[in-house]
């Protein structure tokens, strides 16, 4: 497969560059990332005040739509600063509309809309004040949104590991100023490990498009998306309260998040960042981030809690099949749109950052000493 790949990345006569304007718009997302957030909470509290409707689940639902907005519009800005990776960018979104297509309508369907009820933009009604138009008006949201804005999520995260990766990797060696190790904690560096020294050795780039990041970022953005929608799907109070196209709405527009907790633990991967002591072994930094950043792998115990706890409450199996049968297929979409953009545009790009900022604060910090 990778040979065949190789072959149809030499007939596009086109390979992993160099983007020089990338510092300028990591400068520029880091920014502006802090006034969005603010801005994202101010718009939902004045449309919530506006609608008159205080529902939680429903603010929820509008907080989602926004934040899903606002980074689709970052996407916009941030796609003309993109890395070039192996296969032109509009080849790969010419695939991703086709995707996404396929998962809107096998939501919708043909009685419902998807994103521009989220926002209030028509009240509840029956399925028959739907026209064709608003449908359509829909399908175009929702494309907009599902692709543009995993390009936004995906540049700021990189931003953010670039600039402060590095010097997370660094404090593993010799702590605070205090004298704690905070970031070997988090690593999940054995207390009986005494750190010696940090050291990346970068994995190889054998083949022209990052398969393995591919992989590994569909795979785990769709693995946590149906362990977080299992503690609502199989919540028997949230199944009796909560409207189906509810719950549904908001787990789509969160999948759209999801692989902001997979990048961190990815990168450092990439990177081959180890810690080095008398241990006969080196001791991978990656395992420990992954570990603590899915926590959520006991949540494997709650899934089946909650399903037993489910059925005992009255809610059949089929019910609940119903749920995970409509939310899988977007799911999929979005893990394999988050799964390819990054390793087309970001994820080479993301661990050669990693590795010569953490080297070069690792030479000034020496030169200082001396």
């Amino acid at each position: 497969m990778m040979e065949d790949l190789d072959e149809a990345v030499s007939s596009f006569k086109r390979g992993y560059a160099v983007n020089l304007r990338a510092k300028k718009r990591d400068a520029t997302i880091i920014k502006i990332f802090p006034k969005l957030i603010i801005i994202c909470v101010v718009m939902t509290i004045v449309l919530t005040v506006w609608r008159g409707n205080y529902d939680f689940w429903m603010i929820i639902s509008r907080l989602c739509v926004i934040f899903g907005l606002a980074f689709a519009f970052v996407g916009i800005w941030a796609s003309s600063y993109m890395d070039e990776g192996p296969f032109p960018v509009r080849m790969i979104m010419g695939i991703m509309v086709v995707a996404l297509m396929l998962a809107w309508v096998h939501v919708t369907g043909a009685d419902d809309v998807l994103f521009l009820k989220g926002l209030d933009f028509i009240k509840e009604s029956g399925t028959e004040s739907v026209s064709a138009n608003f449908r359509f008006a829909d399908l175009l949201f929702t494309l907009f949104i599902m692709l543009m804005a995993p390009i936004g999520i995906l540049t700021t995260i990189s931003a953010m590991l670039s600039k402060y990766m590095p010097g997370v990797l660094l404090s593993v060696e010799g702590g605070d100023k205090n004298g704690k190790n905070t970031a070997a904690k988090f690593f999940k560096v054995p207390d009986i490990i005494d750190v010696d020294r940090v050291e990346l050795v970068p994995e190889k780039d054998d083949h022209a498009l990052d398969l393995t990041s591919f992989v590994w970022m569909t795979g785990y953005t769709f693995a946590l998306g149906v362990l977080i929608c299992s503690m609502l799907f199989l919540n028997p109070m949230m199944l009796e309260t909560v409207p189906k196209e509810l719950i549904v709405r908001v787990m789509i527009i969160l999948s759209i998040f999801l692989p902001a907790m997979v990048i961190p633990w990815l990168c450092i991967k990439s990177s081959g960042a180890r810690v080095i002591s008398g241990a006969p072994r080196p001791y991978y930094l990656w395992k420990g981030a992954r570990q603590q950043l899915f926590m959520g792998f006991a949540t494997l115990g709650l899934f089946f809690f909650s399903f037993l706890l489910s059925i005992y409450y009255g809610n059949t199996v089929m019910a609940i099949a119903e749920y995970y049968v409509e939310y899988l297929i977007p799911l999929a979409a979005i893990s394999i749109v988050s799964g390819l953009f990054y390793a087309n545009c970001f994820s080479r790009s993301l661990r050669d950052n990693i590795c010569y900022d953490f080297y070069a604060r690792k030479i000034d910090a020496k030169d200082e000493e001396h």
